[in-house]
């Protein structure tokens, strides 16, 4: 019996103590409901932050630091900026500026359906729940000045006020633990019959509404008295999560991290498993969290803090997808394997759109010792040249949110603002990428080429 190889070792260990563990967490239904909540508020982040591009584009300052003028300087959009930027950036304020009502609102639905409970009324069971910990709500006495009157059109007296601090990404932590709580009290009480339950003849809408009577008691009962006293401390129940998370959020942003993100994302995917959609669920509240600040120090004119934020695993390695296998079908494309070449050719259009599973699949890379070792390499010196890059400020930092399907490169220039360098920098990974895979594609090839030949052999 011939001794196995140290990939044939590895991949039966993956087989057995990873893959399992791996299909866990892709089905476990509150990890299924972090990652569901923003996907379905994706849409209104990247709306919210192409408006945020669009209203700081790198042509309103007369000077890109003091004594060092801006070739790109145009005052006519100088001047609509001066005029019209307050009005005009308002949808970003009502999408990125309040994501964390979307993405509560989005896990209470996801896991009510997941436990079978009415996903609208589970939603709105979370959004209350988040409101109540994270928006304070008090009467003020109106200012008398002319210019707050006219901005709210009011002649005096006392208007309520809600402390909106907390509605955007800061908020993101205590909006995952407060839907999580509220509905697995939800569904506690709705498996024991603590719900009240009115006439069949009564409308479907209405009594899903009066279902949902006692979980919104029992959330006030268990959390409000946690809310008052920490209100009473003179801090928010979002500030001190955030707190606890901020080594967190702070470790994330270091290229260790980023690496050991890839490495899992890249096993999972050589399990079979789509590595992405598992981690997702864990990374977005951080990436975001960064995008977040980034977005509040260019609105304020001041450094941006965060390198890994938003689509930086897009804009500057999955280039083409997980794996980075645009430049793998490229390679493949120009193989002489048949079978390489036809594989590489079909994903090669999809790959330049951030789809790869033609590549995954059809190559395989699932399971297969040989592509396993350019697979998850590759993604590592990619994201270790780009993070040195924006370390060094050779590359712009992410201000801007991009649909992941936009090719890499032109995702890098607008999510930095329109940074030609990142644009430039994404487009020599693309290559490098290629010309990593090559030598292997070709060991690839010439092992796909001796099994023929031995398939051959034996059927004669």
């Amino acid at each position: 019996m011939a001794k196995k190889s140290f990939m044939d070792k590895f991949t039966e260990i993956t087989e057995k103590h990873l893959m399992p563990i791996a299909s866990k967490m892709s089905s476990q239904k509150h990890l299924t409901a972090l990652k569901d909540g923003f996907v379905f508020t994706m849409p209104f982040l990247i709306v919210g932050s192409v408006i945020l591009l669009l209203v700081n584009l790198p042509f309103g300052s007369p000077e890109l630091s003091p004594g060092t003028p801006n070739p790109m300087f145009m005052q006519w959009y100088a001047d609509l900026m001066a005029a019209h930027k307050a009005n005009w950036v308002q949808p970003f304020y009502v999408s990125m500026g309040v994501m964390s009502l979307f993405v509560s609102f989005g896990i209470g639905y996801s896991l009510s359906i997941q436990y079978k409970l009415s996903g609208v009324t589970g939603g709105f069971l979370t959004l209350f729940t988040f409101l109540m910990t994270s928006a304070k709500l008090d009467w003020v006495p109106m200012a008398k000045e002319p210019q707050v009157l006219a901005v709210f059109h009011k002649d005096g007296g006392w208007m309520p006020v809600m402390d909106a601090r907390f509605l955007d990404a800061k908020g993101l932590f205590a909006a995952i633990i407060g839907s999580f709580i509220a509905i697995e009290i939800y569904r506690f009480m709705a498996t024991k019959k603590m719900v009240i339950k009115l006439p069949d003849s009564v409308p479907p809408a209405i009594a899903k509404s009066f279902e949902l009577l006692t979980p919104i008691i029992a959330v006030i009962l268990i959390l409000q008295p946690i809310n008052i006293w920490v209100q009473s401390t003179g801090k928010m129940i979002p500030e001190i999560i955030m707190n606890a998370f901020a080594p967190l959020v702070h470790a994330s942003d270091s290229l260790p991290a980023i690496i050991l993100i890839l490495v899992i994302v890249h096993l999972l995917w050589f399990a079979g498993l789509h590595g992405v959609n598992v981690v997702v669920a864990i990374i977005n509240p951080i990436i975001l969290t960064n995008l977040a600040t980034n977005q509040e120090a260019l609105q304020a004119g001041t450094n941006l803090p965060h390198i890994f934020a938003g689509g930086f695993l897009d804009a500057f390695v999955y280039l083409g997808g997980a794996g980075a296998t645009l430049g793998l079908a490229i390679a493949m494309s120009r193989s002489k394997s048949d079978h390489l070449k036809a594989i590489g050719k079909l994903g090669t259009v999809p790959g330049l759109f951030n789809i790869n599973e033609p590549i995954i699949f059809g190559a395989p890379i699932v399971m297969n010792p040989i592509l396993f070792i350019p697979f998850i390499g590759v993604p590592i010196v990619n994201a270790t040249i780009a993070w040195y890059a924006v370390k060094m400020g050779l590359v712009g930092k992410i201000v801007t949110l991009v649909p992941w399907t936009t090719p890499a490169p032109i995702a890098a220039f607008l999510a930095t603002n329109f940074g030609v360098t990142a644009l430039i920098l994404s487009t020599a990974l693309v290559f490098l990428s290629y010309f990593m895979y090559k030598p292997f594609v070709t060991i690839y090839a010439n092992e796909l080429e001796k099994e023929a030949l031995e398939e051959a052999s034996a059927s004669k």
